[in-house]
């Protein structure tokens, strides 16, 4: 019976001294891993807005005449880490063909056209108009690179029209493989062609903006000339060139040639809609897009 006792006396003060040890064991509270915070999705063109860079002063980007200028490198002027892709591959399309030039012996350089997006893309659409029809963005970026060609076709300029298909989605990193890989002797530049649109239903922002890669005097220059002939064919209002520096579009930070983006009026304005529905404007602004091309090639860089 004492020894009963005992081992129960024995227990308890083990209990006492294991209670203690748990109560007095320090809690550690982890900062969140970095990689949560960032964001999934880097080719979001929205992401990040406070850190856009806005250049509306196109003469002071362009006071130094263009041939004063580097000529293009092979790879960007500024390295850039590149993450691992956070896109699955793209699904297998055809091969874009062969796009003839037919005479190449007047171009400087091979224009990698790329008309964004595509039918299988969601959104990229205006809302129902008035008479029931809608705006979609990859039938109007194809229309513009189609009007591009063919004047390009005329003067002998050398193009690649890097996306002709149309049932693709956004297929981003094909478009690059596409523009990086396509052999050339010339020096290339990507030139991809956009409408734009703001936040909600319909949003009262309009004109014209022109993005290139962060910090990259080459790109800012090209996307300096495209702008200005925009802005004076369509008359709209002149938005400026910008880049930022985190959140770039997919198609600037992993093109190997200078690269641009055109933004071409907004596809939920409740006016601008219906200008950039009308072959006249459409027209207005593939003339632009050409009158860039020919001043580049014209000049140099």
């Amino acid at each position: 019976m004492l020894r009963k006792i005992l081992d129960a006396i024995l227990g308890y003060f083990r209990w006492l001294v294991s209670k203690k040890e748990i109560e007095e064991e320090p809690v550690v509270i982890r900062d969140p891993d970095p990689e949560d915070a960032k964001p999934q999705d880097g080719s979001d063109p929205t992401a990040d807005s406070t850190s856009v860079e806005v250049i509306t002063d196109l003469e002071e980007v362009l006071k130094d005449t263009l041939p004063e200028v580097a000529p293009i490198p092979e790879t960007r002027e500024e390295p850039f880490p590149e993450p691992a892709p956070t896109l699955p591959p793209p699904t297998p399309e055809p091969t874009a063909p062969e796009t003839p030039s037919p005479s190449t012996n007047q171009s400087k350089y091979l224009w990698c056209l790329d008309n964004g997006h595509g039918k299988l893309t969601p959104g990229k659409r205006s809302p129902k108009l008035k008479n029931g029809t809608q705006f979609f963005e990859y039938e109007f970026n194809r229309d513009i690179v189609k009007r591009i060609i063919k004047s390009l076709d005329s003067l002998g300029i050398a193009y690649y029209n890097v996306v002709p298909d149309v049932h693709v989605d956004n297929f981003l990193q094909g478009r690059v493989l596409r523009a990086n890989n396509h052999p050339s002797q010339m020096k290339k530049i990507f030139v991809s062609i956009h409408s734009n649109a703001g936040p909600g239903r319909w949003t009262p922002a309009s004109g014209v903006e022109t993005w290139f890669f962060y910090r990259s005097k080459t790109g800012a220059k090209i996307a300096a000339v495209f702008q200005k002939h925009i802005v004076e064919k369509t008359k709209w209002i002149n938005r400026g060139i910008k880049s930022r520096p985190r959140e770039q579009f997919y198609v600037l930070k992993n093109t190997s040639m200078p690269a641009i983006l055109t933004e071409n009026g907004f596809f939920n304005n409740e006016t601008q809609v219906y200008e950039l529905m009308k072959p006249e404007v459409r027209q207005k602004i593939a003339d632009a897009h050409v009158a860039a091309i020919l001043e580049i090639e014209e000049k140099g860089l």
